[in-house]
């Protein structure tokens, strides 16, 4: 067997990768459009968003959300549960998200500090950032959101609400159960990209992230301040409606940026 030179061979891998994604740009291919099954990668430590002092950490990647619509009722009172979480004399210990960022996750993209873990099956491993970025986009102006709108979901009762740095939502019905869960299934299937908890995906709108263990009374007083703001939201906003989903960029868990408007192409939504 002929041996490629290190350098000749990255670059032919290059060049091939290249080749590849302009032709999926130009609608021309679609590599693995049926491969859903991820390879069982090595257990790896994940990095954290935050760092230990509470700035924000570098956590690039992409996904597929709902912004809250800051006209909605649920951001009105997201923002009064954030004026109480800065003023709850915790910030020692969480990092508080900024109400601009507020979202409910529709489909997981690629988190690169977790690649190791989940890939896209039609994507070299070591593909960068901005080449993965750019599939997954290109694959997405031809997807059909292929449902009505609104999305709409409920938060769940207060003793339900037992993660600290969110609240819980589930669909209001059946039917829109099954319509996110359809949704999230063709997702999967057209990016060839499907995470583990995928079937048991819990819907929910982060609100902070804890950097540093809470101490002595401090997870049971603020587990008492945390229910007691579900509970408002649940009284004041019981059902959130959600519009197009959009595929975004993000660098960090302040900002996420749209790239584009998932639409339906032959229902008006």
């Amino acid at each position: 067997m002929v041996s490629v030179p290190k350098s000749r061979a990255h670059c032919a891998q290059s060049w091939s990768r290249r080749r590849a994604l302009a032709a999926l740009l130009r609608g021309g291919a679609a590599l693995g459009a049926g491969g859903m099954a991820l390879a069982a990668p090595p257990r790896t430590a994940v990095a954290p968003k935050f760092h230990p002092d509470g700035s924000e950490a570098h956590w690039p990647g992409n996904s597929i959300i709902c912004h809250v619509d800051k006209r909605s009722d649920s951001f009105m009172a997201l923002l009064d549960i954030h004026c109480a979480l800065m003023r709850s004399g915790m910030l020692h210990r969480i990092a508080v998200l900024p109400p601009a960022s507020y979202h409910m996750t529709i489909f997981n993209g690629v988190s690169y500090p977790a690649r190791r873990l989940a890939f896209p099956t039609d994507v070299p491993p070591d593909a960068s950032e901005a080449f993965c970025n750019a599939w997954l986009l290109a694959k997405l102006k031809d997807f059909d959101l292929g449902c009505e709108l609104p999305l709409r979901l409920r938060p769940l009762p207060v003793e339900q609400q037992t993660n600290l740095y969110n609240i819980l939502f589930e669909p209001v019905d059946a039917a829109e159960n099954r319509k996110l869960r359809q949704l999230r299934d063709r997702l999967a299937q057209a990016l060839s990209y499907r995470l583990p908890d995928h079937d048991s995906f819990r819907f929910h709108v982060t609100l902070n992230y804890f950097y540093s263990a809470m101490r002595g009374g401090e997870e049971q007083r603020f587990r008492q301040l945390h229910q007691r703001l579900a509970g408002d939201l649940i009284r004041r906003a019981p059902v959130l409606e959600l519009h197009n989903p959009e595929y975004v960029y993000f660098d960090g868990m302040y900002e996420f940026r749209p790239q584009l408007l998932l639409r339906n192409r032959g229902v008006p939504g």
